[in-house]
């Protein structure tokens, strides 16, 4: 298990990179580490056609490889975590669809390189 110190910052870089990717693929970024009620969501983001609340999941390489995915921390508890604090965004964008989507950024264990981001969409429903 990584040092919590170690963990804040591959998270931070995690966020990072998830907000480069979201940008380079036409969101545009709204807020990050929003915080209420206990609550804190990583990215929010927007497109043409929704609000797009999103959960980053950072992790390294280990000789299990993947297993479980990143996306796996993202269980009820914490969907329903989310759920509560989007409802708490004061947003202007009534136009806009709401969505949940889930972000993993995999890194390389010898030099903490990304490996992969992979964007999951509409990853759990309010």
């Amino acid at each position: 298990m990584m040092h919590s110190k170690t963990a804040k910052q591959t998270g931070d870089f995690g966020e990072r990179c998830a907000e480069h990717y979201l940008r380079k693929n036409g969101y545009k970024i709204l807020g990050r580490n929003f915080r209420a009620d206990g609550c804190e969501i990583d990215l929010i983001v927007r497109n043409s056609t929704h609000l797009v609340f999103v959960e980053v999941k950072c992790r390294t390489q280990t000789e299990n490889s993947w297993n479980p995915r990143p996306a796996a921390a993202v269980d009820r508890t914490k969907q329903l975590r989310l759920i509560h604090a989007a409802r708490l965004y004061p947003h202007k964008h009534d136009n806009l669809r709401l969505r949940f989507d889930i972000v993993e950024v995999y890194l390389s264990p010898s030099d903490r390189s990304v490996l992969e981001i992979r964007h999951i969409e509409n990853a759990f429903g309010a």
